[in-house]
C-alpha cells in the first residue's frame, strides 16, 4: 500500500528549489550591483550631480604681448549676469587664443609667442598673487553671485616659483612662469566650467583690444 504524502509536505518540497533559485538570483544581482557601484560609482554620481546654470558675460578684454605691453597690463573683466551662484572653489576658467608666455621663470626664461592656453583651476585667492584678491572683493565670501564681477590679470600667477592655481602653456610647452599676455586684435575663447561635473557653464569669445 502506497503511503500518502501530506499536502503541506508536498507543497514545501516543491517550493524549496524555487526559493533556492530566487536566493541565488538575488545574491548574483547584489554582487553585480556592488561591483558596478565600485567601478562606476564616481561617474554615476557625477552624472546625477546638477551643473549650475549661470550667464557669464565679458565686459572687456585688453592686452598686448611684450615688450610693448607688460603681462600685468593684460586684463579680462567678466560679469555674472544671472542664474545660479558659483562657488569659487568649484569653478574653473579656461582661456585660449594667441598670446605670449615665458618658458621658465621671468625674466630668465625664453619668451614664446603663439597659441596660449590659460587655466584658472579655481577662483579662490589661494595660489595667486595678492593683487588678485585686492581686485576681486566681490568673491571674498567664496561665491560668485549675480551682479558681481571677476577681474583676471596676466600676472595673477605666483611666477612659477611655488604652487600656483593659474597654469599657462604656450605652443604645447607647459614649463612656463604661468603668466601670460594676449595678442591685441585677436579673438580669445573663454569657458567657465563646473569642476564637480566637468561641464561647461558658460562659453563665449571676445576680441582683445590694445591696453592703454
Amino acid at each position: 500500500m502506497n503511503k500518502q504524502i501530506p499536502m503541506n509536505e508536498r507543497h514545501n518540497s516543491a517550493m524549496s528549489p524555487i526559493v533556492g533559485v530566487v536566493l541565488m538570483l538575488f545574491l548574483t544581482l547584489l554582487f553585480a550591483g556592488i561591483t558596478v557601484s565600485s567601478v562606476y560609482g564616481e561617474d554615476i554620481a557625477a552624472s546625477l550631480t546638477k551643473t549650475p546654470m549661470a550667464m557669464i558675460g565679458v565686459e572687456f578684454v585688453e592686452g598686448g604681448v611684450p615688450n610693448a605691453v607688460r603681462y600685468n597690463e593684460n586684463f579680462l573683466y567678466l560679469a555674472h549676469m544671472g542664474g545660479d551662484p558659483l562657488m569659487t572653489g568649484d569653478t574653473k576658467i579656461l582661456i585660449s587664443g594667441q598670446g605670449s608666455a615665458y618658458e621658465g621663470t621671468v625674466p630668465h626664461g625664453r619668451r614664446h609667442y603663439g597659441e596660449v592656453i590659460i587655466s584658472y583651476d579655481n577662483l579662490l585667492y589661494e595660489g595667486k598673487r595678492p593683487e588678485y584678491a585686492s581686485g576681486n572683493g566681490d568673491i571674498s565670501d567664496g561665491v560668485w553671485s549675480s551682479g558681481e564681477k571677476l577681474v583676471l590679470n596676466g600676472y595673477d600667477s605666483i611666477n612659477g616659483t611655488v604652487f600656483s592655481s593659474v597654469s599657462v602653456s604656450i605652443n604645447g610647452i607647459k614649463d612656463t612662469s604661468n603668466n601670460y599676455g594676449l595678442k591685441a586684435g585677436n579673438i580669445i575663447s573663454i569657458k567657465v566650467i563646473d569642476k564637480n561635473t566637468d561641464r561647461i557653464i558658460s562659453e563665449c569669445e571676445h576680441m582683445v583690444v590694445p591696453a592703454k
